[in-house]
């Protein structure tokens, strides 16, 4: 059986069906928004280059975009499947990075004097470690948290029955690890993903592309594998 840990994909979950894959979802995480959210629309006003690595990030920022008004905006997300959060609701990212992690965001970020990074509670430091050591200043606003969700017997359940699990983020690689001690084959999201998987012990099959189609091929390869 494939597990799907997010719980908003449907789609996904329809479309491995339809292949004759069994497939559940159990989502792990939660997200809840924090105070900074409401003060995200006036500095948007202001930003030179607004920064968002993930699309729990991206759904705030165009709420707080909306907010101000729709200003010119000049975005950079993380990778095609935060940029296609933020091109769904009419705000389309001005760079995307060649490389789906926060270190290559700021390594190939486009110049800049200072960048507001709409982030997460989880969010780590390497997008402004990065870019304070090119002399960017940055500013870090935290619009939501991120908590593990309590887990019924019948959820803990389809964890353990998991062949394959796709995993959406590293917290929720963590996650998962914490309910279960076993590794089944993980199919990641993304390279920072993967990274976690590793290190928590799980056999990863890295998408080949950012997004849900690219997790998609991972699936089948380590449903297959």
């Amino acid at each position: 059986m494939v597990l799907l840990t997010r719980g908003k994909d449907k789609a996904l979950l329809e479309k491995l069906r339809a292949q004759g894959i069994p497939a559940e979802e159990v989502a792990l995480l939660g997200q809840v928004d924090l105070p900074g959210l409401h003060l995200l629309p006036q500095k948007l006003r202001g930003a030179d280059w607004v920064a968002v690595t993930s699309k729990e990030g991206a759904r705030r920022l165009l709420w707080a975009w909306k907010e101000a008004g729709r200003p010119p905006l000049r975005v950079a997300a993380v990778g095609e499947g935060t940029g296609e959060a933020l091109r769904a609701g009419g705000l389309f990212p001005a760079f995307l990075p060649p490389r789906a992690t926060a270190r290559d965001l700021a390594q190939s970020f486009p110049e800049a004097k200072r960048v507001l990074f709409v982030a997460g509670d989880l969010a780590g430091g390497a997008l402004e470690e990065g870019l304070r050591a090119r002399g960017v200043e940055v500013e870090r606003l935290e619009v939501y948290a991120t908590r593990e969700r309590p887990l019924s017997p019948e959820e803990i359940a389809l964890l353990e029955r998991a062949e394959v699990v796709a995993l959406f983020s590293p917290s929720g690689a963590r996650a998962y690890a914490r309910w279960t001690k076993r590794r089944p084959r993980a199919a990641c999201i993304g390279p920072s993903t993967a990274q976690e998987a590793l290190s928590l012990g799980f056999p990863v099959v890295e998408a080949d592309r950012p997004g849900l189609e690219g997790l998609y091929r991972a699936i089948l390869k380590a449903w297959g594998g």
